[in-house]
């Protein structure tokens, strides 16, 4: 187990919980009866990163960046292939067993899809009562379980009706009941609200808002929405191609990103009717296959930035290309894993729209060279 400590959270509190040097890969495999290994799928490379007791950590980044396994890592529901994680002081990243049952307690997870979540032979009472009766809790489980679902918005005489006769919102309720059973302090949100209608998304951020306020909870919400995010973060990481390239305050993510990737992500975020709007940085090319990542920064096949330090749209900074940036501080409580973080006057529109599909076509085959 490592015995380095973990980094502090946000203004030098002591973490939750943290992850140091977090890494896990997928082994891609051929053959039937003798399969042998012949690649690995990079989800999530060398992330570090902690969350303070009561705050909400938002976790943002396109499909396929490593969100969801880094979720699934942090629950312990996955084994890391590297790295540590802290839970209250204690390196859980090897706890299993008995050891482990303590922060299964303490540990809970909402999971994106409410139906594919909920086992559709059980009850709403027997599902949001399993966890009371695995961990072998005594007392009335029935009037713990009515209490959950009217203190997630559900009418507790349905407690003998199964999920398909509730609704998307309904059902990510009942997965709320249900990660609420055992007073946890730490839920993971892996995109609790994607599946939902717009507004059905508004009453669960707001229920999870108002929950957090009364049992005191800790959130780790992963999301694709910046809307969303904007609205219920304390702080704010974005990942890339599996790797951490941002993390700090919402309103400095928001009002000043220093990373390109961020800037661009936050360009597409919609405006209001009326409202002046910013242009949207549009990237050229594809996220390249974390079964083959790109040398060097993850990012420069794809960045701007990259092009107005070189002055061509063709070239790439040698550094960029061959030299993986690691997250740096570049104001307190300000991280950016980027060589060259942006500056004001940088005209990342123009550098991205300088940049013809065959030039990232060609940085791409380069990078993976």
């Amino acid at each position: 187990m490592s015995t380095e400590s973990p980094a502090p959270a946000a203004n030098g509190v002591e973490p939750l919980v943290a992850v140091r040097n977090l890494v896990k890969r997928f082994p891609i495999t051929r053959g039937i009866l003798f399969q042998r290994q012949i690649g690995a799928v990079h989800a999530v490379e060398d992330l570090s990163l902690s969350i303070a007791p009561g705050e909400t950590l938002g976790l943002v980044g396109e499909s396929g960046c490593g969100k969801s396994t880094t979720a699934r890592l942090m629950a312990r529901l996955l084994e890391p292939t590297s790295g540590s994680i802290h839970f209250e002081g204690e390196d859980i990243t090897h706890l299993a067993g008995r050891a482990m049952q303590h922060v299964r307690r303490r540990v809970q997870i909402v999971f994106q899809d409410p139906y594919a979540s909920l086992n559709p032979r059980q009850s709403v009472g027997q599902i949001i009562g399993a966890p009371l009766r695995i961990h072998h809790v005594e007392g009335d489980r029935r009037k713990r379980v009515q209490e959950l679902m009217e203190q997630t918005g559900l009418n507790p005489e349905h407690y003998n009706r199964y999920p398909h006769e509730f609704s998307g919102g309904q059902r990510q309720r009942i997965g709320i009941a249900r990660a609420l059973a055992l007073n946890p302090s730490l839920i993971v949100c892996d995109e609790p609200v994607s599946a939902l209608d717009v507004s059905i998304q508004a009453q669960i951020v707001s229920l999870l808002t108002d929950l957090q306020r009364e049992h005191s909870l800790t959130y780790l919400f992963i999301s694709h929405d910046l809307g969303v995010v904007r609205h219920v973060s304390d702080r704010v990481a974005v990942m890339y191609l599996g790797r951490l390239v941002e993390l700090t305050d919402r309103d400095t993510l928001y009002e000043n990103p220093r990373h390109p990737y961020t800037a661009a992500l936050i360009s597409a975020v919609p405006h209001g009717t009326g409202s002046s709007g910013r242009r949207r940085i549009v990237l050229q090319g594809d996220v390249p296959s974390p079964a083959n990542p790109p040398a060097g920064c993850p990012f420069h096949p794809r960045c701007p930035k990259a092009r107005i330090i070189s002055g061509d749209p063709a070239v790439v900074p040698e550094r960029c290309a061959t030299e993986v940036p690691q997250a740096a501080e570049i104001t307190p409580g300000h991280q950016v894993a980027c060589w060259y973080p942006l500056e004001p006057g940088d005209d990342l529109i123009a550098a991205a729209e300088a940049m013809a599909p065959e030039t990232v076509e060609q940085a791409e085959e380069a990078a993976t060279a």
